[in-house]
């Protein structure tokens, strides 16, 4: 293969499902998610919806009764911008400072390796989004989460 071809390779986000009611791309909690970097333990009355997958990462609509948020998450991530708050979430993450940006209201937690997760929301975060960012673990590429009911799989195939 050429380094060409290599470098033409694609990666293709293939998600399973062992929830029997959930779709391909949707788990409803209780249940756990493991994707993209993030790990996310659901409870009853909240869902994940995955929405686009990539090389290093992707994005994902976590709903609850607390509202709904937009997830970017990144499993080969630098640390993230702004400023870090002093105590770890429960998951043991770095959380950092809730900021506005073009496209909305951000929090941002990070492993303090490789994995990060970018929670958004359009409006301010309530107390009840913030306590369910903190039940957030997050892997990274290399790593292999267990006990998952909805992963996402990255596969490396050929475009030629």
């Amino acid at each position: 293969m050429t380094a060409v071809r290599a470098l033409a390779l694609t990666t293709v986000a293939t998600m399973m499902a062992s929830a029997p009611a959930a779709a391909a791309g949707e788990l409803r909690g209780p249940g756990r998610f493991c994707g993209y970097a993030p790990i996310v333990d659901l409870v009853a009355g909240e869902r994940i919806v995955t929405l686009e997958g990539g090389i290093h990462g992707g994005t994902f609509r976590w709903e609850g009764p607390w509202g709904v948020m937009t997830v970017d998450g990144v499993g080969w991530a630098s640390r993230p911008g702004g400023r870090a708050l002093p105590a770890r979430t429960s998951g043991g993450a770095i959380r950092f400072a809730e900021r506005r940006d073009k496209r909305g209201h951000v929090v941002a937690i990070w492993n303090g390796r490789r994995g990060a997760g970018y929670f958004r929301s359009d409006n301010r975060f309530t107390p009840g989004q913030l306590a369910a960012i903190d039940r957030v673990r997050l892997f990274q590429e290399g790593e292999e989460p267990s006990g998952c009911d909805l992963r996402t799989v990255f596969s490396w195939g050929d475009v030629g």
